[in-house]
């Protein structure tokens, strides 16, 4: 791992993910950052499959060339906030063939990234205390530096009257 590799931003189009970006802008200005959107391919027995009474055919292929377009279209809203940020950024799109967490330890490694940065979308209403579970896992299993962003709730913004600079604002 090196300290001077880019870092990997996590970015899926989320709120959450979002606030990632702007928290390594402010946190770590001029970097260089890969942000990274992973896709899921349509499940293919394969290639095509009928669906209902066999009047309609789905072409998994063309479902799979519509799911990498959007994911480049997300990366590169990602890359669009990061160089907001003053973050020196690219996309980088990966067809996630196993678990999420999985895939992005495996392009932190391959491009010896010195942190990953990532949003954490909690999975129930106790938000401030849970991590999504591939945030979890990422934390759980990298072997490097890896920075989580909690998103203020509404009512951490309300009980402490500001929104703690996740607007990109700065209390501006």
């Amino acid at each position: 791992m090196a300290t001077d590799g880019p870092l990997l931003i996590c970015y899926d189009g989320s709120e959450d993910a979002k606030d990632a970006i702007r928290s390594a802008g402010r946190l770590l200005a001029k970097r260089h950052a890969l942000v990274l959107t992973v896709w899921e391919p349509a499940a293919s027995p394969g290639g095509f499959a009928w669906l209902g009474d066999g009047s309609s055919i789905v072409n998994f292929a063309e479902v799979d060339r519509a799911a990498a377009e959007h994911g480049g279209r997300v990366a590169s809203e990602g890359v669009r906030i990061a160089l907001e940020e003053g973050l020196g950024a690219e996309p980088i799109t990966i067809k996630g063939t196993r678990a999420v967490w999985k895939t992005i330890l495996d392009t932190a490694d391959n491009e010896d990234a010195a942190a990953i940065v990532m949003g954490c979308r909690g999975l129930t209403g106790v938000r401030s205390l849970l991590l999504g579970s591939v945030s979890s896992a990422v934390i759980h299993h990298a072997e490097r530096p890896t920075l989580v962003v909690h998103r203020p709730s509404e009512r951490d913004i309300r009980t402490h009257g500001r929104a703690l600079e996740t607007s990109g604002s700065r209390g501006e």
